[in-house]
């Protein structure tokens, strides 16, 4: 059916119930190639955590996982705007992506790849997002805790 939304768009969660690099990834996804005000952003949080030798390489590594992306996906990837609350099924699987490569979860990172590329290019694309969720790691260690968000609890009648 043309002109329907494709299912990667659906609003499966929130973007802040996601971890620190979990929401980076996500945030550098919805950047890309349409927000150089976000991008500029993003490269100043990687030049401070990682210094500007290894951000410079870093944002190469990113570039190279959204060429690979690009070239060899199943499909575009759906995103939501920028500065959306929502995160999308597409994003979550990036950003699960993201994550696992970053823990060194090679066999997760491996299927999850498999789900945005062709099975020949999952390794490869699994390898870069795996050096890139290092980085977003090392970044979100160094950077400032994200104050907790209080939530009210409710009184229960007994």
């Amino acid at each position: 059916m043309s002109g329907a939304p494709h299912r990667g768009g659906q609003r499966v969660g929130l973007l802040e119930d996601l971890g620190d690099v979990e929401r980076l990834a996500v945030r550098w996804l919805r950047s890309w190639g349409r927000d150089p005000v976000g991008i500029a952003h993003l490269e100043t949080t990687l030049t401070v955590g990682l210094g500007p030798d290894q951000a410079r390489n870093i944002k190469g590594v990113f570039e190279d996982l959204m060429e690979v992306g690009r070239q060899y996906g199943r499909r575009a990837l759906c995103r939501h705007g920028c500065h959306c609350r929502c995160l999308g099924a597409d994003e979550a699987v990036f950003a699960h992506l993201i994550e696992a490569g970053a823990n060194g979860d090679q066999e997760d990172a491996a299927l999850l790849a498999s789900l945005v590329v062709r099975p020949d290019m999952a390794m490869c694309f699994a390898g870069l997002a795996a050096e890139f969720g290092m980085a977003l790691n090392k970044v979100a260690r160094a950077a400032p805790a994200r104050p907790q968000i209080s939530t009210p609890v409710s009184a229960t009648v007994h």
